[in-house]
């Protein structure tokens, strides 16, 4: 009986919202798109999830990332090759509290987009970005882009003809590590061995995140293949010289934690970033104790998403 009742509940639930949903002036006014389907529009179908958001390597080569997809609102594919032109709008970008991207440096590979004849979607647009290194990546940043035209009779959908694609820039040091090494105070100087991602702080720093405790901050050895931390109260951030590559300091995230500094006392090896396999060596000690070194091996497994 208790199953029927839910059941019936549910189905009196569904006829209450669906009598709602038509009588939605929102609906009837077109705030979702172009929902009569007698008409015909272009839209992306993405635009109620914009900014579009892409975490991309700050290089000084060009990089490209898939666009969004335009899409027709209609029950049939286009009869016949349907052109539609694009412009950008930076005023988009700014209302989604964005950073435009410096003019010059994007590019679209195909601002007059076709959808072919049969069809019902343009999948191959492209968003090309241009010096990417000397991007900030304390900020994010936008492209905005807006259809502006379509032929054929199809209208575009008021709500979805616009859309942002985002950007947020990851530094050369950023991504996903297995993170090996020891600290030196027994009783807790038993060797770790985690997946440990290194996240964009600032141009040439990241700090460490230990996906396991979700929290930034550096796991400890407290036994035979155990591990435990301090907390985020310990959570060394790591600079780097972008030029040599070499780290020039290390110092705790947390202000009102124990002070953290680059290890250069006896034992310590020259802590650095390797540009072409990505690994990085860093020791590094709290409370400028000698005794309370860590001694950290990064090896590089893949960009973080």
């Amino acid at each position: 009986m208790k199953k029927f009742s839910v059941f019936l509940a549910t189905i009196t639930w569904l006829a209450i919202t669906l009598t709602g949903c038509l009588k939605d002036k929102d609906f009837e006014n077109e705030k979702y798109g172009i929902q009569v389907q007698e008409l015909k529009a272009v839209a992306f179908p993405l635009a109620a999830r914009s900014p579009i958001m892409n975490a991309i390597t700050g290089q000084p080569d060009a990089l490209t990332v898939n666009g969004p997809v335009i899409a027709i609102e209609h029950h049939l594919p286009t009869p016949s090759d349907l052109h539609m032109t694009l412009e950008f709008d930076d005023a988009l970008v700014t209302a989604a509290d964005l950073e435009p991207l410096p003019a010059g440096t994007y590019s679209i590979n195909n601002m007059e987009p076709v959808i072919k004849a049969g069809d019902s979607t343009y999948r191959l647009m492209q968003v090309t970005v241009t010096g990417t290194d000397v991007l900030d990546p304390n900020k994010a940043y936008g492209i905005g882009i807006r259809i502006t035209s379509a032929d054929g009779g199809y209208q575009l959908a008021r709500n979805q003809k616009e859309i942002v694609v985002g950007f947020t820039i990851k530094n050369k040091y950023d991504g996903i590590y297995r993170l090996q090494g020891f600290h030196n105070r027994s009783p807790y100087n038993f060797p770790y061995d985690v997946e440990m991602h290194l996240v964009t702080t600032g141009p040439n720093e990241v700090e460490f995140f230990w996906p396991e405790a979700n929290s930034i901050g550096h796991p400890i050895g407290d036994g035979p293949g155990s591990t435990s931390w301090y907390g985020p109260a310990v959570a060394p951030r790591i600079v780097f010289d972008p030029v040599t590559n070499e780290v020039t300091n290390v110092y705790n995230s947390d202000p009102t934690g124990p002070v953290i500094t680059l290890f250069t006392g006896a034992g310590s090896r020259l802590s650095k970033f390797d540009p072409v396999t990505r690994a990085i060596t860093v020791d590094w000690n709290y409370n400028n104790n000698p005794l309370r070194a860590f001694f950290d091996d990064l090896t590089f497994i893949s960009p973080r998403p």
